[in-house]
Formats: C-alpha cells, sequence, structure tokens
C-alpha cells in the first residue's frame, strides 16, 4: 500500500486516538461537546448550516466557547449559493442569518465565508434560479474541527443529519498536524471567497480575481496555484512513514477539486480499483449512485476475477431528494437509472456470479448518505484500508464540488473491528438488486428517465 502516499501528505497517530461514531446522534452529541469546550479555535466547513432547534442549540455551545475567552477564533466555510438560500421562509432564516449573532457579539474573533464556484458565471448565472443554481457546483467539504480534535463526515449540520439520516462520522483526538493541514485548506479557499461583515449587507469577495464578475479563468488559476503550492508543501512535511507499527494508523487526506485541476481523491481511487489485493472484497458505499464512466470501467470492465465488489446506495425511498419539489422530485427516478445501467452491465461481463453486486439501503423513517469505501485482504474479517468524507464518487464530485475525505490505513485490531462494525451496521438495511428488479412496475422508469439523466448526469 506504499502508493497511497502519492495522493496526499502522510499523518501517522496511535489507533487509539480514532473514533468511530455510529449514529446521527453521536454526531450531534460530539460537536455540540468539542464546539462547547474549543479553547483555542472552531473551524467548520460543511454545504450549510440548518435552521432548526438542533442548529441554534449547536450555535449556543459554539457561543459558549467564544465567551469564555477572547482568544476562541471561529471560522466557517459554507457554500454561497446554499448558504443565502432561504431555509424557513416564515422566519426569512438562512445559514448566513443563524452566525450574524455570533458576528454581531464576537466580531474580532468571527471569520465567516462563503465559497462561490467559478463554474457558474455570466449570463447562466443571472437566468438559473435560487436551488438549481447550486447543481453547478459547491462547496462539499464536511470538516469540523475544535482546538486538535477533527470530525469528518459526510454530512452537514442540519436536523436531519442529527435525526433520522445515516452518514459517517470519524472522530480523531489529539492530531494537531492533520487539523493544521485542513485550517490551512479552509483558510486558502476562504481567502480566494467571500466574507460576511457586519457593516455590509451583501458578502464582500476577498480575492483579486472575481468568480463570476471578474477574469473567471484567472481567479481559477489563483486558486489552483494557491493550493498546489500548500499540498507540496505538506507533502514534503510529511512524507511516506518509513514504517507502520500494529498500534498507530496512516491517515491520508485526499483532496478532490476538479475545477481547480486537483484530482488526488479520483486518481487514488482509479488506482485503488485497478490494483486489487488477490481474493479482496471490496465494499463500496455512496448515496447518490452516478458513478462515472472512468469509474465503472475500472470496477467492472479491468477487474480481477478473483476479486468482489459490494456496492450500496440509497434505495428511492431513502434518498434525500425523494418527496422534494420542483425538479428534484425526478432525481430518484434519474439514480435509478444509473443503478439499472451498471447492474446491467455488470451481470453482462460477469454472468451473474456474484462478483459484483448491488444492494439498496432502505430503514423505514430513514435517509441514506452514507459514502466511502472498506477493502477486506483475502481471508481477513476486518478492513485494512478504509475512506471516509463527502465525495459520492461520481461525477459532479468529480468534477463540479469542493470534496475531502481520508484514506485510512492500520493494522490495528481494535480500529479495523471499529471500522467492520460500522461497515457491518450500514449493510445490514441492504437489499440485493439485479436487473429483475428494474422489471417490477414499481420500478420501471418513465420513457424521459434515461434521458433526463443523460443530460443532467453531471449535476447530480
Amino acid at each position: 500500500f506504499d502508493w497511497i502516499c502519492n495522493y496526499g501528505p502522510s499523518f501517522v497517530l496511535p489507533a487509539s486516538n480514532c473514533d468511530v461514531l455510529y449514529e446521527p446522534s453521536d454526531f450531534f452529541k460530539e460537536l455540540n461537546h468539542i464546539f462547547a469546550n474549543a479553547k483555542q479555535r472552531i473551524y467548520i466547513s460543511s454545504l450549510y448550516f440548518g435552521t432548526d432547534p438542533y442548529e441554534y442549540e449547536m450555535i449556543d455551545s459554539i457561543r459558549t466557547a467564544l465567551a469564555k475567552d477572547p482568544s476562541v477564533r471561529l471560522v466557517v466555510l459554507l457554500d454561497y449559493l446554499r448558504g443565502l438560500r432561504i431555509d424557513n421562509h416564515k422566519e426569512k432564516t438562512t445559514s448566513k442569518s443563524m452566525f450574524l449573532s455570533l458576528i454581531e457579539q464576537f466580531s474580532s474573533q468571527v471569520d465567516f465565508y462563503l465559497f462561490h464556484t467559478p463554474l457558474l458565471h455570466g449570463f447562466l448565472r443571472k437566468i438559473i434560479p435560487m436551488r438549481y443554481n447550486e447543481s453547478w457546483g459547491v462547496q462539499h467539504m464536511k470538516i469540523y474541527m475544535a482546538d486538535d480534535t477533527l470530525i469528518i463526515s459526510g454530512a452537514n449540520l442540519n436536523r436531519a443529519y442529527f435525526d433520522n439520516r445515516q452518514d459517517r462520522y470519524l472522530k480523531l483526538n489529539h492530531c494537531p498536524d492533520l487539523c493544521q493541514f485542513f485550517i490551512d485548506i479552509i483558510e486558502t479557499v476562504g481567502k480566494q471567497s467571500f466574507k460576511v461583515k457586519l457593516d455590509h449587507p451583501e458578502p464582500i469577495f476577498l480575492g483579486e480575481n472575481h468568480p463570476f464578475e471578474g477574469d473567471n479563468t484567472q481567479y481559477r488559476r489563483d486558486v489552483e496555484n494557491d493550493l498546489t503550492s500548500l499540498m507540496k508543501t505538506y507533502q514534503t512535511r510529511f512524507p511516506k512513514p518509513d514504517s507502520l507499527s500494529d498500534d498507530q494508523a496512516l491517515i491520508i487526506p485526499l483532496i478532490q477539486m476538479g475545477m481547480f485541476n486537483i484530482n488526488n481523491d479520483r486518481d487514488f481511487n482509479i488506482h485503488l480499483y485497478s490494483h486489487l489485493p488477490q481474493h479482496s472484497i471490496l465494499y463500496l458505499a455512496t448515496s447518490y449512485f452516478n458513478m462515472t464512466e472512468e469509474y465503472a470501467q475500472e470496477l467492472i470492465d479491468n477487474k480481477r476475477q478473483d476479486t468482489t465488489i459490494k456496492l450500496l446506495t440509497a434505495s428511492p425511498q431513502a434518498n434525500g431528494f425523494y418527496g422534494s419539489r420542483g425538479m428534484s422530485q425526478y432525481v430518484p427516478i434519474g439514480y435509478s437509472e444509473n443503478e439499472r445501467e451498471f447492474v446491467e452491465k455488470a451481470e453482462k461481463k460477469c454472468a451473474n456470479d456474484g462478483q459484483i453486486q448491488m444492494l439498496e439501503y432502505f430503514r423505514s423513517q430513514w435517509t441514506y448518505h452514507a459514502k466511502g469505501l472498506w477493502l477486506y485482504e483475502n481471508g481477513k474479517d476486518y478492513p485494512v484500508l478504509t475512506c471516509i468524507g463527502s465525495p459520492n464518487f461520481g461525477a459532479r464530485s468529480i468534477r463540479r464540488d469542493l470534496e475531502a475525505q481520508l484514506a485510512i490505513l492500520t493494522n490495528n485490531e481494535t480500529l479495523r473491528t471499529k471500522f467492520h462494525r460500522e461497515r457491518s451496521r450500514l449493510f445490514q438495511y441492504g437489499t440485493n438488486v439485479t436487473g429483475e428488479t428494474f422489471k417490477q412496475t414499481s420500478r420501471i422508469a418513465p420513457l424521459w428517465g434515461p434521458l433526463f439523466m443523460k443530460i443532467f448526469r453531471n449535476f447530480f
């Protein structure tokens, strides 16, 4: 597995510093705990921040830390388009408005950034309505830090993700170097984003070249240069370790920002899929099944015959878009079509021998949002490698969004047992899907289904 270190800086932690959280309620509890007890800094990177009582409680936890010590700093990076969308129409609340009280009370301690994708600019930006404009790309990294503690997830900070939307959550304790890496990533993106200031009604752009009103090409080049330089510095400072003991874990941050020509996560996955160990089992999970042709080719066409691949995705009823309004209501149909195409291709290639299996997650009253992978070596009961973070293995994650995840390699039995338990808890709600599934009346897509996904595939 030496090749893993080619895709990011190498951080080595005691395996005992890694805690797997299993339920949304655990995630909410731990976030409140680390935020309220922060003594130096709180960093939040997410798509958006909700506007329900859960989120007001979290604001109070952050307020507790800021009020205790004027040296505590809060830095928030959200997406511009999603962060300014009105969630509560009665009270006109947005992600931005949720933090205004903190900015007012602790102005010298708070930096609030909103990243705007450079892919939406010019005439398109003027005509694409709110909510749909987010399809062009968003800030999607889910990194939550307090002092030297980091929680990485695929979950947003919203009521559903604290209640009945299943995701994955990993808490890393006492990891100052890894925290500093993500702090520098967030600050670098923040300096090329918009900042919310009390004396300005609209967020103020901080960089030299505006992402949608100025030189769009130069803006993208500026961000690419800043991030590439930063990542090279960290790879030099934290190279591949000479060895890894059984009480340690090797952690590699995988950054994916296709619009800035940063494709570490994509390249990592392609290499992994094409170099699976003999007789290994690869488990993949994604909330929105939209596998790229590149990934599908490695998983199906170039797959070793002695390996097994099992994929878990949301059933139509567990899809976050199920029952939504407007054009979004058709998205689960599109994902179902993607599944059908993938399953048919896999069955044709592998002749129904179980080498590639598709499962759909269904849990009554729950939605599904977990993603990542677990790799089991030949005959081993527990995974040696796992990846956890925000990417969905789809076209949008690769080309349009800002994504981050961690690749974690360990031979520590206790930690591997935790990852195995996590994987088992998710896959226990999975039901096998075959080509016959899509012949059922309830799964037959409308005639426009395949066309819909062909046109909009890169936007979901």
